[in-house]
């Protein structure tokens, strides 16, 4: 039996990676993509996962727009040369735009809480990029973490640089239902 998984990520060519082999994995259900701001604006990342779920045609998996900027209210710069690209995805064309109405309107954040009772215990969260989104969902739902089986957390950046006290405070919570 496959095993149900929610990806929250800000699609980059890494996390596109991450996207296509959990997509074509028979072992995988990707249940929802929630997504965040960090490679590029969020609502460029909703694009872009929608783009990555045309081609493998699996635009049935809902995708929920999360926080365009950190818990702490610091907004990316997105003028500096990006790492991805101006797009996220290197700059590759895509002749024909993808139908931004299949985003679904709920926040992120309630998605994830919602997502994860509906799928208590046996629910893996994979994180692919700032955790913003799920320390929101802790905030709104601070039991969270009793409720999934696994979370699997990609880790890093291009300077070797995080915000570590957010990400300390997000996964000492997931246990003790504390907020963050």
């Amino acid at each position: 039996m496959p095993k149900s998984i929610l990806i929250d990520c800000d699609a980059g060519i890494d996390d596109a990676q991450a996207l296509f082999l959990a997509l074509s994995s028979p072992e995988v259900n990707v249940v929802a993509i929630t997504v965040v701001h960090g490679n590029v604006l969020t609502k460029q990342v909703a694009v872009n996962v929608l783009r990555i779920l045309r081609v493998v045609e699996r635009l049935d998996i809902p995708v929920y727009v999360g926080s365009e900027t950190s818990i702490l209210g610091h907004e990316r710069r997105h003028d500096d040369e990006p790492y991805h690209g101006w797009d996220g995805l290197g700059d590759s064309p895509d002749p024909e735009a993808v139908d931004e109405s299949l985003i679904n309107p709920e926040p992120a954040s309630a998605a994830i809480v919602r997502i994860c009772r509906e799928y208590r215990d046996s629910l893996t969260l994979v994180c692919l990029g700032p955790l913003t989104n799920v320390a929101t969902a802790i905030r709104l739902d601070p039991a969270l973490g009793q409720r999934i089986q696994h979370c699997v957390i990609m880790g890093g950046n291009y300077y070797g640089k995080s915000n570590q006290t957010i990400f300390y405070k997000a996964c000492s919570c997931w246990k003790t239902g504390t907020y963050i």
